[in-house]
């Protein structure tokens, strides 16, 4: 995978594949590991770490991998609550039976989000809204605002797409938050309470949420009462897991696309400034902006991913890459390392691989591209406040970040 052409600081290499994830060039430590330690254990991390993409695909295809390791689906910290249970019933955390059951189901009916003209202004329109709420949250400073955007821009502009009544977004935005900053919480040694018991609070409500939008309070006509009055023919179908489901298209959007974004617009600022048709008029000029988004966004799924990484957990003595592994072994797989054009059809290795490929890849794109839009929309000189080297400080997702003061996530 090759880096940015923009002129980097030089700096050490990233101690492990973890810290590689906030490193501001991590991408020749990557190569480097993918040529040289292909498939390897890394006893500073405890961890099995696969970076070469042949490893890559045999442990994400192989069956005694799980998502979760064996005996607990749920993390420990949220077992005893409605975070807990909305977490349970999760495809992407389950595998088996709970998962062949329901991922299909639910991979048809993303399928069925189309970007027409309709949507695209709607998607415009909840991204401008995001730009406006930035603006309140976080006042006059553009970084802070900046990094406010990028995490709120995708689950209006997933609310509006869905079906979602604008007036919902910014709680429903606030509950995503609050539960994704739990689930980071669940996985620390020593979990702060309070932040559990937030977390707790947000599931139950966004679990209602949903449970409302698949009960009319939906718009009609939109991708939720389509998907409400499919399942009420299916009767194979689990309603309880349908709803956790759908507020899960919330949580895995808000760090993922929020790294499409950031990236993108991070990779925008390193470079000189697109070449653009010049503006006749207001519409020309949209046009030409949504047109270097789509493309800036295609670029940093291949150059400058955002899901880095994924793990997967020994569910039963297994021999992967000439390595004998016992059960209950950890890998951590460096999606990352992969070149970009390591794998069949485009293959983009941060929306993963075998059974749980996340089927998001065009709803992500089409989201990212349009809040990347609204900030060249906006006219920001991008150079100005967003070329630094910062990332949040999140172990598996790249998600570059531009306010000096912002908080730990």
């Amino acid at each position: 995978m090759l880096a940015a052409t923009a002129v980097l600081p030089t700096v050490p290499p990233p101690a492990h594949a973890l810290a590689a994830v906030v490193h501001p060039n991590p991408y020749a430590y990557y190569q480097s590991l993918a040529a040289h330690r292909p498939f390897d254990f890394d006893a500073s991390l405890g961890l099995w770490v696969a970076a070469g993409p042949q490893a890559l695909a045999a442990v994400l295809r192989h069956p005694a991998c799980g998502v979760r390791p064996a005996g607990a689906t749920v993390p420990a910290a949220l077992a005893k609550g409605a975070a807990g249970d909305w977490f349970g019933a999760l495809v992407r955390m389950n595998d088996g039976a709970t998962h062949a059951a329901m991922k299909p189901w639910l991979k048809a009916r993303l399928a069925s989000l189309h970007a027409d003209g309709a949507t695209l202004d709607r998607l415009r329109d909840a991204s401008q809204a995001a730009c406006a709420d930035a603006y309140l949250a976080q006042g006059d400073t553009p970084t802070a605002r900046l990094d406010d955007f990028v995490f709120r821009q995708p689950i209006y502009a997933l609310a509006a797409w869905l079906g979602v009544p604008s007036s919902q977004w910014v709680d429903v935005y606030d509950d995503v938050r609050t539960l994704v900053a739990a689930m980071a919480e669940s996985a620390k040694p020593s979990p702060r309470a309070e932040a559990i018991a937030r977390g707790h609070r947000a599931a139950t409500a966004l679990c209602q949420r949903a449970m409302r939008w698949l009960d009319n309070d939906a718009a009609p006509g939109t991708w939720l009462r389509d998907t409400a009055r499919i399942a009420a023919h299916d009767d194979a179908l689990d309603h309880a897991a349908l709803t956790a489901n759908v507020a899960g298209l919330f949580t895995q959007t808000h760090d993922a696309c929020a790294g499409l974004v950031a990236n993108s617009l991070r990779r925008l600022a390193r470079h000189a400034s697109p070449t653009v048709i010049p503006a006749i008029d207001g519409r020309q000029m949209l046009r030409a902006n949504l047109a270097v988004a789509i493309a800036t966004v295609s670029d940093v799924i291949r150059l400058d991913p955002p899901v880095q990484n994924t793990r997967r957990f020994l569910h039963a003595p297994a021999v992967i890459g000439e390595r004998t592994l016992a059960r209950g072994d950890a890998i951590l797989v460096v999606l990352a390392a992969a070149p970009a054009s390591a794998g069949p059809d485009d293959m983009a290795w941060t929306f993963g691989h075998g059974a749980h490929t996340c089927p998001g890849r065009s709803p992500a794109s089409t989201i990212a591209a349009l809040g990347v839009q609204t900030i060249l929309d906006s006219e920001v000189d991008l150079a100005a406040i967003a070329t630094g080297t910062a990332y949040h400080p999140l172990g598996n997702v790249r998600i570059a970040r531009f306010h000096e003061e912002a908080p730990a996530d």
